[in-house]
């Protein structure tokens, strides 16, 4: 778990190693983040960067039986239709409740219109795949093995903007599993917690595709 203040370090050392990289597709999930502080608040910053995403075609399957909503995208039909460009608006938020990163975003049509939860699901933001059989209501989604919703609605934490979010409770765990493999090799705790956040993105792009 992250305090407060290692989570705003974190992000700040981040910033400053991606500021000039050089562009490549392992880099690029911690590409164009820049920092942001409340304008009034202190200790509420967070991360935020904006990403283009395509559309992808989407075949819902519907239980008679239940208020929910089965979604399984098509791959095959995906390549027959001309994709659309979303504006994805991403944020990397302090979780006081779990004490890690939260991913919060938004995506919009090139119209400006909020994409659904269907909508999300079949763009290119995810990672092909993994939302098979999941449960979808109107404000999240849930997969069958879990049982909280893997992506849920809610406002930004300091901007109060109406946004979807990943749920963090296992990512203490996730992370601190991996960081047992190379805890080792660090001495410094600026570098430790710059890996834990590097870590997290990780873990993070198995899901979402950070490009």
């Amino acid at each position: 778990m992250l305090t407060r203040p290692h989570f705003d370090r974190a992000c700040k050392l981040l910033v400053q190693e991606y500021e000039n990289f050089t562009p490549s597709r392992s880099a690029n999930a911690m590409r164009g983040w820049s920092w942001n502080e409340h304008p009034s608040v202190s200790g509420l910053g967070y991360l935020c960067r904006t990403s283009n995403y395509l559309s992808r075609d989407i075949r819902l399957s519907i239980d008679v039986n239940s208020d929910e909503t089965y979604a399984e995208i098509d791959e095959a039909a995906a390549t027959c239709i001309d994709p659309e460009t979303l504006t994805s608006q991403q944020y990397v938020v302090y979780s006081a409740t779990f004490r890690v990163p939260c991913f919060y975003f938004a995506m919009y049509h090139s119209n400006g219109v909020p994409l659904s939860i269907n909508e999300l699901i079949s763009s290119t933001l995810f990672r092909s795949g993994i939302f098979q059989d999941a449960n979808i209501t109107t404000f999240a989604l849930t997969r069958r093995d879990t049982p909280f919703p893997l992506i849920s609605q809610g406002d930004h934490p300091t901007t109060g903007r109406p946004c979807w979010f990943l749920h963090p409770c296992e990512t203490t765990v996730a992370v601190e599993e991996l960081l047992k493999e190379v805890e080792n090799d660090i001495d410094e705790e600026d570098m430790r917690l710059l890996m834990w956040l590097k870590l997290w993105f990780t873990i993070l792009g198995g899901v979402v595709d950070l490009q």
